[in-house]
């Protein structure tokens, strides 16, 4: 059985072939197989209008000399401004010559260098400190090893609770028998009050005299003339909790009033 009006022929003179699925040009009207219904392909004359669409369209074409890609949007190159398709998108415009790669490789390495140079100075830093730690625990060690040897104080208070300091007399003082500084121990539990009293009595050395109606006696840093503390009631041990003294340091007893002393005095 035949079927005379299923189908359509294509209007190409060269193909004539029978398409059940025709195309029909929207220009010239004519019908086409999927082969032939474009304008290009079949040389519609009556497509004006498509010869400028399609010389607008070769505005799009790859600027890749070797590419006839043509594209329906426009990709500019954000440097050169020329239009590439998606494939020729990296096409060696962007990339940095020799020079340039020197210098911003320059440019990237003075950070890196401050750095390094920072750091070399904060690590130097913390090396002479932990040194300086090192070395001022050590001296502190031989420091109270040398006072302990002939330290003096109460014999009531317990070993265990006693701490060392190598005690410089007041100025005004003069014991031939103990000169001009002597180790002496206290019990660390007292307050600072009862241990200037212990110390005092110690080495004898007067604590009302005519000088003391204005200024008493006080107990003061060696390093720097500083007053170690003005509350006399506050207990020794907070003083070596918080590392305001250490145990077997040199000390000044002095008369004063809070005001801190020369140490170049306290030999």
């Amino acid at each position: 059985m035949e079927f005379p009006e299923t189908g359509k022929h294509c209007s190409m003179k060269d193909c004539k072939l029978l398409d059940f699925l025709p195309f029909v040009c929207e220009h010239c009207q004519a019908t086409f197989c999927k082969e032939h219904f474009h304008m290009v392909s079949h040389e519609c004359l009556k497509a004006e209008n498509a010869k400028l669409a399609i010389e607008k369209s070769t505005n799009f074409l790859c600027s890749e000399k070797s590419c006839k890609v043509i594209s329906l949007i426009e990709m500019p190159c954000i440097k050169c401004k020329q239009h590439f398709c998606v494939m020729h998108r990296h096409h060696g415009c962007l990339e940095l010559s020799e020079t340039e790669k020197t210098q911003k490789l320059k440019k990237w390495q003075i950070p890196k260098k401050q750095f390094a140079e920072a750091k070399a100075v904060v690590d130097q830093q913390i090396a002479d400190s932990l040194r300086k730690s090192k070395n001022t625990a050590m001296a502190n060690k031989v420091q109270l090893m040398r006072v302990k040897g002939s330290a003096i104080g109460p014999k009531n208070v317990p070993t265990s609770e006693r701490c060392y300091f190598l005690v410089h007399l007041p100025l005004t003082v003069k014991n031939k028998h103990i000169g001009t500084s002597k180790g002496v121990f206290v019990n660390m539990q007292w307050t600072i009050g009862k241990c200037i009293d212990s110390m005092a009595d110690t080495l004898k050395v007067p604590t009302n005299t005519d000088a003391t109606i204005v200024n008493k006696l006080q107990l003061f840093h060696h390093s720097n003339g500083a007053l170690i503390y003005a509350e006399m009631d506050t207990p020794l041990i907070k003083l070596f909790e918080n590392s305001t003294i250490v145990d077997g340091q040199r000390v000044i007893l002095e008369y004063s009033n809070n005001v801190p002393i020369d140490t170049s005095l306290y030999k």
